[in-house]
């Protein structure tokens, strides 16, 4: 390949190329021609397109449509936008394009749609590879966005799939049809193309939940409010923490907990945290080892005497925007017994999906309990929450 002399240049002289994803789909580059067949397409699936685009229904005579057409086509002509039609075994399916170009910095942003009858067969995948292999290589750019918004999840699927991380999310960044959405950046880079995995960030050491509450490590001085906390409530938090059974005596505590923390910092990822509420331990929330898919499952257990005060409802809110927001988790899960009911109001109240029953999945005081497992994920996370 010869070398490239600047973008400015390449800008100014590359033309839309056809680029051959497989023998089955193609990209070419867009042309007047076309009118007629993409306005039927858009006519089509304007359904489909209007919540997320600034989409129109197509005028009603054939000069009218081909002057939209053609004016959609005018920055296309000084290289200010490279458009492809998508043919998928001949036929028209949809549309991809390189717009919004910065030439100093060598960015630009890609979109897409698709005809709803062709969703679901990895098309708009493959096509945005395919795009931005060439605008890499070819246009020797250095920084591709992919703008969505976040409940398109059909649309955010695709960088997700291409291993592409979210970036941002500009709150109210976009109006459509009157409605503000929330937006979701992400951003591929010619130096990590195609994207390697990405080394996961670190939980946070220390979370300030509000003016009441503070998530923080164990210190050695939390051994004896934690004792006594077991010993308060130990008929409560042993009906449903196999754990607690370990914990007869003072000196098995410190034992078994000792152990336990030494194990967590040293061998695994999992982390847990105090809750402290007013200066006071409340009790303590935390979550275990990411698995390779990006799941990770939190727990918690609260002191009886300050339940119904919402405490761990924040708690566990903080500790999930943390996972999503800053550590980069896919899927949270949350387990709780069918007869713990405090326990499963904390992801009933923070919107979870419950999956279903496990049955006889616990095993506590020599007697099997059936476990409701609850589920979010990160863009349905992001949707409802002002915070992230």
């Amino acid at each position: 390949m010869p070398e490239k002399s600047s973008i400015h240049e390449e800008l100014s002289t590359a033309d839309t190329p056809t680029l051959v994803v497989s023998d089955q789909l193609t990209l070419r580059p867009a042309d007047l021609d076309d009118t007629e067949i993409f306005m039927a397409l858009v006519a089509k699936n304007h359904s489909l397109l209007d919540p997320w685009f600034h989409s129109f229904v197509p005028p009603n005579t054939a000069d009218e449509r081909r002057k939209v057409m053609a004016a959609d086509l005018e920055p296309s002509k000084h290289h200010e936008r490279y458009w492809w039609m998508i043919e998928f075994e001949g036929e028209l399916v949809g549309k991809i394009d390189i717009h919004g170009m910065h030439r100093p910095s060598r960015t630009g942003s890609i979109g897409y749609w698709i005809d709803q009858d062709f969703t679901g067969k990895g098309i708009i995948t493959d096509s945005a590879r395919a795009v931005l292999n060439w605008a890499f290589t070819e246009l020797n750019f250095n920084r591709v966005e992919i703008v969505t918004a976040i409940d398109n999840t059909a649309s955010a699927a695709i960088p997700e799939r291409l291993g592409i991380r979210r970036e941002a999310i500009l709150q109210q960044e976009n109006i459509n049809n009157g409605v503000f959405q929330d937006m979701a950046i992400y951003a591929a880079f010619a130096d990590n193309w195609p994207p390697k995995a990405p080394a996961r960030a670190l939980p946070a050491t220390e979370i300030r939940v509000d003016n009441d509450i503070l998530l923080r490590q164990h210190v050695d001085s939390d051994y004896d409010s934690m004792w006594n906390a077991f010993l308060a409530g130990r008929d409560y938090l042993g009906a449903y923490l196999p754990w607690m059974a370990a914990y007869k005596t003072k000196d098995d505590y410190t034992r078994l907990y000792t152990a336990r923390r030494l194990e967590a910092d040293n061998f695994d990822g999992s982390r847990g945290y105090v809750v402290e509420y007013n200066g006071e331990l409340a009790g303590t929330v935390g979550f275990g080892i990411p698995n390779r898919d990006n799941v990770i499952e939190v727990g918690y257990w609260l002191r009886q005497d300050l339940q119904g005060k919402g405490i761990m409802t924040r708690s566990v809110e903080a500790v999930i925007t943390m996972l999503f927001v800053e550590v980069g988790m896919h899927r949270v899960t949350i387990r709780a017994a069918t007869t713990n009911l405090p326990s499963r109001g904390i992801p009933e109240r923070l919107g979870f999906k419950h999956e279903g029953t496990m049955r006889e999945g616990g095993f506590v005081n020599n007697e099997y309990l059936d476990l409701e497992i609850y589920s979010m994920l990160d863009h349905e996370w992001l949707a409802r929450s002002k915070n992230a």
